[in-house]
């Protein structure tokens, strides 16, 4: 396999326990189009699933962690479009972020080589840390070992702590 693409956010520990308990964070939410990223924003604010549309341009909410490591912490998100036309404007949403989740659908093989594709240009940027969560818990989902292979390089962290 690969090289390691992603960078650890803490070293020897989870990035939770790196977390302040008093800043708001700001994370940058990235991903194909149709990805998931609005249900997911939506379900950490208000804990239920929501009818979406399509992100035209971006959503924002602020969240509280509410579990484990993340309690109390708040988050600042940023829930960027995925269509393809808006993809050369991820790079100004990413600077001076606190942290990028590049969320995937692992049920559309079909995509899978294009969001591979964009997660390395993502990841590719030096000032950029990328998480790795995905809808595992679907059926038809992708396996996380066959994610890895796919995109040939190994994911350091997989978020199981979404909620989703």
């Amino acid at each position: 396999m690969g090289a390691t693409m992603v960078k650890p956010l803490v070293k020897n520990g989870n990035f939770l326990d790196a977390l302040p308990s008093q800043a708001t964070l700001h994370v940058v939410m990235l991903g194909l189009d149709s990805a998931g990223k609005t249900t997911a924003l939506y379900r950490l604010k208000f804990d239920q699933y929501l009818n979406t549309v399509p992100t035209i341009g971006f959503n924002c909410e602020k969240v509280q962690g509410t579990i484990g490591k993340a309690k109390g912490v708040h988050f600042l998100v940023w829930d960027v479009g995925g269509q393809e036309k808006l993809r050369p404007l991820w790079r100004s949403y990413t600077r001076c972020t606190d942290g990028i989740l590049f969320v995937i659908d692992s049920v559309d093989t079909e995509r899978m080589e294009e969001a591979k594709m964009e997660l390395m240009r993502t990841a590719k940027c030096p000032d950029n840390q990328v998480e790795f969560c995905g809808q595992r818990q679907l059926a038809g989902s992708v396996p996380m070992l066959l994610w890895n292979c796919c995109c040939q390089f190994y994911v350091v962290r997989c978020c199981s702590w979404l909620p989703l």
